[in-house]
Formats: structure tokens, C-alpha cells, sequence
């Protein structure tokens, strides 16, 4: 477990930059203070527990276009409130109650003094439900689906853990959170407008993605060609995802991070881990991988497997 502490804003927005990816702090509690512990699970999978003084964050575009992701966060308010703010969305939060953000577009949120659980999960979670993650984020999720407060009780038990897990104990419970996640962003999906023909569209992109990202030969014009678009109107299609390129390489880094995590791929090379997951030339791969997790693949591995 991490676990980092803040007495001021520069502090703050390190601690959430460290933690989370980057949010300029708008503003602070006079006496600020705030502490964030956090537990990687494996599978792309983070959650944490954020205790704040009030304090006002801003995802800014600038931010969004510099320091992408390709996770998406779901933010549980456990005591206080929160206000979120996204263009002319905006979604009150009070206890028990949840919402999903968006790292790749531009928001704010401003919370009271406050208890917060969040979740850092791999966007292909909501990626492969009814509605594009356009359509799910900041909508306020009811405290009352059972399924979020089985998420919620297995977070916060986590979280208490003293002793260190091991791998198969992380990946179970990464498992079982990304189960129970699913399960609410489908109730969330399920009570906005039914899918329009451009969600549907989106929808088969990413599926073809997800399902050939370990072919090399995978680019953006075969994606178009297999959804039956042009080039053009796909990048159109899933500019609120990220460009069809960044979304295969980031699928590709996904498969090969696990398999890297995985003690049955303890004796595959680096390099034929990278050819596995859809890349061609290592270097490339190397490259790409730390850009998108900030850690070398070798380090990685002998971080999760040493």
C-alpha cells in the first residue's frame, strides 16, 4: 500500500498526480490537509481512499491533451459532499452515492471536507457496455444499487488490509472489482437514452479493437474498413474515446502489462511478451510502455514477480 499525505496545494496536487494522473488544485481549506492510501490490485486495476479537507481540483483541457489516460475513475463520496462539473453536466455527490470521470476530457470538482473511495479502473470496463463512456460519465450512480455497495465494502476492506497480498490474491480481487464495477456502470447505462446509430458504431470499433489488438497488422484503416466508415469518420466517431491508433496501442500495452504481471508468463521474454500483445519491434514497445505506465516492462516485472 501507498500511502501519501498533503498539508498545502503543491502538496496536494502532487500526491494526486502521483496517485491518480495530473489535476491542477484550484483551491484549499485554509488549514489543509489530506491523505491518500492506495493499493494496486493487477489487471489495470487501483483503488484508493481519499481524506481531504475542502478543496476545489480541475481536470483542465491542457491537462487532458498532455498527460492522457487511459483509465477512468470512479469516484465514491463516503461522507461530505461533492459537486462535479463537466461542460453543462454537473452531478451532486452525498454519501453513498457515486459518479465516473473522465480523465481525457476536462472537468472540476469541488468537495466539502470529505471521505472518498476511488477506483481507477481500465476503460475497456465501460468500453464494452451499451453506451460509449461519453454517454456514462458524470451521471450521478444512486448509492442505493446493491451492486455499489458490494463494490464499496470490498474496497473499503481492502483498503484495511495490513499484510501484503500476494499475486493470485490481488488478481482475485481485481477481478472481483471489475465484475462489481461493470455491474454499475450497466445499471448507470441502462438509464440513459437508448444507443443511437453512432453509439452502435462506436460500440463495434471498440469491439474489433479489443478483440484483434494482438494482430500486427491491426491499424486504424482496418478498424474503419471492418466497422464499414472511412478512416475519417472513425477518428470522428471515437474522438471522445481517443484516436483509433492510441486506442490500439493502449489495448496492446494493456495485454502485455498482464502478461508481464502473470507468473505463467515468467519465462517469456520481454520481446516475444511485446510480439504477443501486437508489436513488432521492441523498441517501439519500450518506448511505448513507459510513456503509458511510467515504469520500464523489465522493472515492471521484476516489481510483481521478484
Amino acid at each position: 500500500m501507498q500511502t501519501l499525505s498533503a498539508s498545502g496545494p503543491e502538496e496536494f496536487a502532487d500526491a494526486v498526480g502521483r496517485s491518480f494522473f495530473p489535476l491542477a488544485v484550484v483551491g484549499v481549506a485554509e488549514r489543509f490537509s489530506a491523505t491518500i492510501r492506495q493499493v494496486p490490485l493487477g489487471r489495470g486495476v487501483r483503488v484508493a481512499g481519499v481524506v481531504t479537507a475542502t478543496n476545489a481540483v480541475s481536470r483542465t483541457r491542457r491537462l487532458a491533451r498532455q498527460a492522457p489516460s487511459d483509465e477512468v475513475l470512479l469516484l465514491v463520496q463516503l461522507t461530505g459532499t461533492a459537486l462535479a462539473r463537466h461542460e453543462d453536466r454537473a452531478v451532486t455527490l452525498d454519501a453513498g452515492s457515486a459518479t465516473l470521470a473522465d480523465p481525457l476530457v476536462e472537468y472540476s470538482v469541488t468537495a466539502s471536507a470529505s471521505n472518498q473511495l476511488v477506483l481507477m479502473l481500465p476503460r475497456t470496463v465501460v468500453q464494452q457496455l451499451a453506451a460509449p463512456v461519453s454517454t456514462a460519465r458524470l451521471r450521478r450512480i444512486d448509492g442505493r444499487i446493491p451492486s455499489l455497495r458490494a463494490l464499496i465494502a470490498l474496497t473499503e476492506e481492502t483498503l484495511s488490509t495490513q499484510t501484503d497480498m500476494h499475486f493470485g490474491e490481488r488478481d482475485a480481487l481485481a477481478g472481483a472489482v471489475t465484475d462489481l464495477a461493470r455491474s454499475v456502470f450497466a445499471r448507470l447505462t441502462d438509464s440513459v437514452s437508448a444507443p443511437s446509430t453512432r453509439d452502435a458504431l462506436v460500440r463495434t470499433a471498440l469491439h474489433v479493437i479489443r478483440d484483434h489488438a494482438t494482430e500486427p497488422g491491426l491499424t486504424a484503416e482496418a478498424v474503419a474498413h471492418a466497422v464499414g466508415v472511412s478512416p475519417r469518420q472513425l477518428t470522428t466517431l471515437l474522438r471522445p474515446e481517443g484516436s483509433p491508433s492510441r486506442l490500439i496501442r493502449s489495448e496492446r500495452l494493456r495485454r502485455a502489462r498482464a502478461m508481464l504481471m502473470d507468473p505463467l508468463y515468467e519465462k517469456v521474454s520481454v520481446g516475444d511478451i511485446a510480439r504477443r500483445s501486437g508489436f513488432t519491434d521492441p523498441t517501439t514497445f519500450t518506448r511505448a510502455f513507459r510513456r503509458e505506465f511510467h515504469d520500464l516492462p523489465s522493472d515492471l516485472r521484476r516489481t510483481y514477480l521478484d
